[in-house]
């Protein structure tokens, strides 16, 4: 059997995350790597998910266009591997306008849902700077 080929616009590991549940609206953040500091154990109190997840408190979001969700375009791995080199994550929101939702919405219901993901991540992921790209 044919195995099938890996995506052309790259693999991406982090952490998927609900940002609203009413409307439901999920994120996907891409942390830069963990450094490899020694082979010491650390204590468990200090492996919680959300720190671990969110390595620095600069956040890229990516917008996709029109119907778009995440990983829209060609260039989203290289987008996120410049904001890995510059300490920056790179988060991939889904919008109530992504997808089929396009056209059934306004801006001013993008920017709410922007506003709730930005304060998400502020209040559970150590947010402190963003920076929004759409295509």
């Amino acid at each position: 059997m044919k195995s099938p080929p890996l995506s052309p616009y790259g693999v991406f590991t982090g952490q998927l995350f609900q940002y609203s549940a009413s409307p439901s609206l999920i994120a996907f953040e891409s942390s830069p790597p963990l450094p490899i500091i020694s082979s010491i154990p650390l204590p468990s109190s200090s492996s919680s998910s959300s720190s671990q997840s969110s390595q620095t408190n600069n956040k890229c979001i990516l917008l996709g266009g029109l119907s778009d969700g995440p990983i829209p375009t060609p260039y989203t791995k290289l987008l996120e591997t410049k904001c890995h080199t510059l300490g920056w994550s790179l988060v991939q929101p889904v919008l109530s306008s992504s997808y089929l939702g396009f056209g059934h919405g306004s801006l001013e219901r993008d920017t709410k849902e922007l506003v709730t993901l930005m304060d998400y991540l502020v209040c559970h992921h150590s947010a402190e700077r963003f920076a929004l790209v759409g295509h």
